[in-house]
């Protein structure tokens, strides 16, 4: 069993996920290339803590309380969006997956009909960001409310 299974199902998260992948999928009209200085910007208006982390090519948002952490870590490149959550207890990894791998966990077939988000502009991948963003506070409320009795 995932360890914060419970909080996922109270969040809705596989139904939010799969509605940002359903809303988000145009492959073919992708945006190109990578645009850090792009992303940095979007990023720092949705999360002003989000960090860039070059040898990872990837963003990272670290929320930690007590001994616990969780981090987003957001790999941003050629339309797609992949979206990682990690959360450790004192430095020990207890989960890591990309979204939709937690989404494949949680309801089996996931990955079948739903892939990662994709953007063909600035203002698709902001609205993206935000979603996840979204799902990722929630998560954040409902991890505290397990952790701290």
């Amino acid at each position: 069993m995932m360890i914060l299974e419970s909080v996922f199902r109270k969040i809705d998260f596989v139904n939010r996920y799969k509605r940002i992948c359903e809303d988000h999928n145009n492959f073919e009209n992708s945006m190109s290339g990578n645009q850090r200085k792009v992303y940095a910007e979007i990023l720092e208006g949705i999360d002003k803590s989000t960090i860039y982390l070059s040898k990872d090519k990837s963003f990272k948002s670290i929320f930690s309380f007590g001994e616990f952490k969780l981090e987003l870590v957001l790999t941003l490149h050629s339309g797609h969006v992949q979206a990682h959550l990690n959360y450790l207890k004192n430095d020990d990894w207890l989960m890591y997956n990309r979204f939709d791998g937690y989404a494949e966990e949680l309801q089996p077939g996931f990955r079948e009909k739903y892939t990662i988000p994709k953007y063909t502009s600035e203002t698709e991948l902001e609205q993206i960001l935000k979603e996840i963003f979204s799902i990722y506070e929630d998560i954040k409320k409902e991890v505290i409310k397990e952790v701290a009795p």
